[in-house]
């Protein structure tokens, strides 16, 4: 490398600045010359003469050799620095390297029982008395589940997609071209490609039903043997007691009208509609005198307290009743209300 520089390199070294390849000519020169007594002369006559042309005071040159020796220093700090850096995470990588290797090789090598099947994974939402609870499924599908009712579905929800019930809901399907959406109720499998229906199939009660507002649904009966393809505005109705089954021609949007919070009796006895009154309000209700359970009425209410139903429905029909005072139990937890129904 050549010995000569230039004092401009030197002066600019000395302030900070300089490239790789600076430090290293320089650092070559310093470690040859910074003891030439001559070459040093000859610099400090070539600084004189730059200081005097460019108005600057002249320097000593030893100041000058000072801090180049301190950059040089600083960037030898710098390299080892990262030369030990360099070393330790090498080191540390080929100590991680080991485990890593060995668990690999055990896996590829070590035999490996026959795979099980995993488990399907169920989600279940509950609605309890006196509630409405609005549902969205995986596959995008949605619905309300009504008062006392249980849905449960696949976590993960494939081609057959398929839910069980226990209740009433009002589902919205979502369309997937030869993907079956099939809602299970003890009775029978309601199964669909895309559309609203609603389904009722509460344990105590003596009916399941289902009503269908859009697009088409098919019927396979459980417990009798059955099938039959609904159409929109179509209700039918499995009597659990004689295995029979009936069609009618109906009005889909009041049978789903309870999830906006409509309680519609539409020509129903009095010994039917207690059982919905008992799960939308979360109360007892004895009717007393045989002869009323076959009383039939209509009326809709909506989101009317249970006391002001008792009332209205005593204006027009030959009914009293009795509200208890609501108790509570060893828990600190209130019982559910009792209502006592007779004739006038």
């Amino acid at each position: 490398m050549d010995n000569k520089i230039d004092y401009n390199t030197l002066l600019d070294f000395s302030a900070g600045k300089y490239s790789y390849s600076d430090y290293l000519k320089v650092k070559h020169w310093f470690s040859h010359v910074k003891n030439d007594k001559v070459t040093e002369k000859q610099l400090f006559n070539q600084w004189k003469e730059f200081a005097v042309n460019s108005g600057h005071e002249a320097e000593s040159m030893h100041h000058i050799f000072e801090k180049i020796q301190y950059h040089i220093l600083l960037e030898e700090k710098k390299r080892e620095k990262k030369t030990y850096l360099w070393h330790y995470y090498r080191q540390a990588a080929a100590i991680l390297l080991i485990p890593v290797l060995a668990f690999s090789l055990w896996f590829y090598l070590h035999p490996k029982p026959d795979a099980q099947p995993v488990a399907e994974s169920w989600v279940e939402i509950n609605a309890p008395d006196g509630s409405r609870v609005e549902f969205f499924l995986p596959d995008s599908s949605s619905g309300w589940l009504n008062s006392g009712s249980k849905l449960k579905y696949p976590a993960v929800m494939g081609e057959n997609r398929h839910v069980e019930l226990t209740g009433e809901a009002w589902f919205n399907v979502k369309h997937k071209d030869n993907f079956h959406f099939t809602v299970c109720v003890p009775d029978m499998d309601v199964k669909v490609l895309g559309t609203q229906f609603n389904v009722t199939a509460y344990p105590g009660d003596a009916f399941t039903d289902v009503v269908l507002a859009e697009g088409k649904v098919e019927i396979n009966g459980k417990a009798g043997v059955f099938n039959y393809t609904l159409s929109p505005d179509e209700k039918i109705s499995f009597n659990r007691e004689t295995k029979s089954l009936n069609l009618n021609q109906v009005d889909a949007s009041r049978y789903s009208a309870w999830k906006d919070g409509y309680l519609i009796i539409d020509n129903e006895p009095l010994g039917q509609v207690v059982s919905r009154f008992e799960r939308w309000y979360n109360a007892d209700i004895e009717i007393q005198d045989v002869a009323l359970k076959n009383y039939r009425f209509k009326a809709t209410f909506k989101d009317e307290p249970l006391e002001e139903v008792l009332r209205l429905i005593a204006v027009t029909t030959p009914i009293k009743y009795s509200i208890e005072k609501r108790a509570v139990d060893e828990k600190g937890v209130y019982k559910k209300k009792k209502v006592t129904i007779k004739l006038k």
